[in-house]
């Protein structure tokens, strides 16, 4: 998912639990055990096998497992688009409430997830826990006194601080020196992650000749044989519009010029709304990248290249659209997770073993450098957060229990599933794919949804497990979304983190001026692309700049160009 990652379930059907039992089992003449039984008691195994790893003698130091307190807690996670499935049908939430004593019981956005939230603050019924971006919401409810700061149990769980990183941690403080944050996809090390990629529905392309795809002149004619020979397939779509943001725009916006990322061209939070220059943040509409997209983008649609409803479809409709194979062409900054890209494409792979979807390197306009195209930005700070509110009664329970989640064994157990389902042990830190896995139905292994819930990703760890399992495995068995990554996805993706933190308070002089950029940018992007020519798009673009810096768009990206520096400050040790 979104970063942006991961999968996630139970109940394997009747053929696949008899696959896994049969995996798992010992001996042939063995009375056979419902799935549920067989999976429980290996993950009790595990748990106890890990124990005994973890302590050898009563003086030991326990293991993040181990300091785990029994604990149920709401979670609200802030975005329209996601629905929480239900925990305890889910292989690996089952494991972590029968051998942790953990549950997690979802508060439901229903589509409204600002909406709500806000009901929330007011009504002063806030969850326990909350998921959302960094930023404004979270800075609001410091503000009010809604969070709990972290700093108390840092010193009792010191491996947290290991796992997260210091230089993070820090740069996720708030502005009264606490942490309130717990980090979502962080990355502890060197290498870094993303999702945002072109995918090409396989069987189309092969029947049009599999012409090159690497700059926008060839999409663009690539796209007219498309409409031309399948008048009811979309020649090019684009993940949905989240907020003010488009991924349109931000996408194609990508290869426009060297170095050039989405968060440049958007005012949403996390964003950064501004080009750099030297040592100072510019504006986007003086960006001539931003002006060849805009012409572009626009043409594409007078062209009837891509959907009507660019700015009003939801995920599910995009994702409806590549289950069937009806869009021969998607961009969209989670592009490869298993909920676009992965699961369509094996869903059109199961029936027919030659169509999918197959990631392409990022196209560009022509003359610019293909490896400083970047559809992603990734951040050590990572994707989002989660934070404990006020309302929670054990807040350091929550805690212990984030503590195990980020780790690696934690995130094992969340992201590759209990031990004894997919895979019976474990070395040098990689789950072994048993032949459940190597064997699986990967339409109903999707339905698994095996990872769900894991808001505590740590990028460094999955990234690089899952890369050397896929290494194990016969070519036909490996992950469809682990190859995106590894192949084109990774390698396509800045990182942005000295950007972070660069979204000021809402309620501060600098939040106003964003909130109304914001509000003309969302109303600004359709005009663009719904333009009737070139002339059009140009004079757009030029009264937005005048327009934005009347509604105080410089003082903001002095601002923004403040934070910027102090954040290379920080992030040199000065």
């Amino acid at each position: 998912m979104l970063r942006k990652k991961s999968l996630h379930w139970l109940l394997i059907m009747t053929v696949g639990a008899t696959m896994a039992l049969s995996a798992c089992s010992d001996s042939k003449d063995e009375p056979k055990k419902d799935e549920t039984a067989v999976q429980t008691e290996n993950a009790a195994q595990g748990t106890t096998e890990k124990a005994a790893e973890g302590t050898t003698d009563t003086g030991a130091e326990k293991t993040a497992a181990e300091k785990v307190k029994p604990v149920t807690f709401s979670n609200f996670v802030n975005y329209d688009w996601y629905t929480a499935p239900t925990w305890n049908e889910r292989p690996h939430a089952k494991w972590i409430t029968d051998n942790l004593g953990v549950t997690m019981d979802s508060v439901q956005s229903n589509g409204a997830a600002a909406t709500k939230l806000n009901s929330m603050i007011v009504s002063n019924q806030l969850p326990d826990v909350i998921v959302t971006d960094r930023g404004k919401d979270v800075e609001r409810l410091v503000t009010a006194g809604k969070l709990v700061a972290l700093d108390p149990y840092l010193e009792k769980y010191p491996e947290f601080v290991k796992t997260v990183g210091e230089q993070t941690l820090n740069m996720l403080r708030s502005s009264d020196g606490k942490l309130y944050q717990i980090p979502n996809w962080f990355i502890n090390g060197t290498n870094g992650n993303g999702n945002g990629a072109y995918i090409v529905e396989k069987k189309i392309y092969s029947e049009l000749g599999s012409p090159a795809l690497e700059t926008w002149d060839d999409l663009e004619a690539y796209l007219k044989q498309v409409k031309a020979k399948y008048p009811d397939v979309t020649p090019i779509d684009f993940g949905e519009m989240r907020g003010s943001e488009s991924q349109y725009i931000g996408m194609l916006y990508s290869g426009s010029a060297d170095g050039r990322t989405p968060a440049f061209a958007s005012p949403g939070t996390g964003s950064v709304f501004g080009v750099p220059q030297g040592d100072k943040l510019t504006s986007v509409y003086l960006d001539p990248a931003f002006k060849d997209t805009a012409l572009f983008a626009s043409r594409l649609f007078r062209e009837g290249l891509t959907s009507k409803d660019a700015f009003t479809q939801t995920r599910d409709q995009v994702k409806e659209k590549l289950m069937n194979g009806k869009i021969a062409v998607f961009a969209a900054y989670d592009a490869t997770v298993e909920g676009l890209g992965r699961e369509s494409n094996n869903n059109l792979k199961a029936k027919d073993p030659n169509d999918g979807y197959t990631v392409i390197w990022p196209v560009h306009k022509a003359g610019v450098d293909k490896n400083k195209v970047y559809p992603s930005g990734y951040n050590t700070l990572g994707w989002n957060v989660n934070v404990i509110t006020t309302n929670a009664k054990d807040p350091e329970a929550i805690f212990s229990y984030m503590n195990w989640a980020v780790s690696p064994e934690g995130q094992q157990t969340i992201f590759f599933g209990p031990k004894g389902l997919f895979y019976d042990k474990v070395e040098n830190g990689v789950p072994i794919p048993n032949d459940a896995y190597i064997n699986r139905d990967l339409k109903k292994y999707d339905e698994l949804k095996i990872g769900e819930f894991n808001w505590y990703g740590n990028t460094a760890y999955v990234d690089g497990t899952k890369a050397k399992r896929e290494q194990l495995l016969p070519e036909e068995a490996q992950d469809w979304t682990t190859i995106a990554q590894s192949t084109v996805a990774f390698k396509t993706s800045l990182d942005v983190t000295q950007y972070s933190n660069l979204s000021p308070v809402p309620n501060s002089e600098e939040g106003i001026i964003l909130q109304r950029l914001d509000d003309y940018y969302k109303t600004l992007l359709p005009k663009l692309v719904f333009a009737k020519s070139d002339e059009e798009v140009t004079k757009l673009i030029d009264d937005a700049q005048t327009d934005s810096v009347k509604l105080g768009y410089d003082k903001l990206l002095e601002w923004k160009t403040a934070q910027w520096q102090s954040n290379l400050k920080i992030m040199s040790g000065k």
